[in-house]
């Protein structure tokens, strides 16, 4: 248990360190939002290619935060209910929804977003607007989030099994989100 322990911290600290890195484009998103309204109003110019980098950075924190998310305990809980139960069963809870929504769903996304990427980069899909960016490599993104969510649904199913056999404590489930 744990060699596994290690590897679900290894896991974890890899998606923080992303989710960190990744809170810096919502700074580089609101600074390319202000230049591009500054842009258009003050000088009357546009730029198509602003406009889709503020998209696909927004779509970039969607993706990538979420397995940090996932790992601070900050994904969308019933907690009208589960509030109410134990700790013990939070976790059994848990645990069978991630074996059963979580990876299941995540794994068939990540497949079939890489199918997605593949066409996309073959034909080599750029912005049908003039002076926008190139979108395949964007597409990329799409697979390496849910594999990353994949990876910390297993890292929490670990911590729980841990929790449930008595190697590490039952964890202090927070309020509601």
């Amino acid at each position: 248990m744990k060699f596994l322990l290690r590897f679900s911290a290894a896991i974890d600290a890899l998606n923080t360190a992303i989710g960190r890195w990744m809170v810096w484009l919502i700074l580089l998103c609101t600074l390319i939002s202000a230049l591009a309204a500054t842009l258009r109003y003050a000088f009357d110019w546009g730029s198509n290619a602003l406009l889709e980098a503020q998209w696909f950075m927004f779509g970039l924190v969607f993706l990538f935060c979420s397995a940090w998310t996932l790992r601070e305990g900050g994904h969308v809980r019933i907690d009208i209910f589960s509030s109410r139960l134990a700790s013990r069963t939070r976790v059994w809870i848990d645990l069978f929804g991630t074996l059963l929504f979580l990876l299941p769903v995540c794994l068939l996304i990540a497949v079939d977003s890489w199918n997605f990427f593949l066409i996309a980069y073959q034909t080599r899909e750029a912005s049908p607007n003039p002076g926008g960016l190139i979108w395949w490599p964007l597409k990329f993104a799409i697979p390496t989030a849910f594999i990353l969510l994949s990876l910390q649904g297993v890292s929490e199913m670990i911590k729980n099994i841990a929790a449930l056999t008595g190697d590490r404590p039952l964890p202090d489930f927070r309020g509601g989100h």
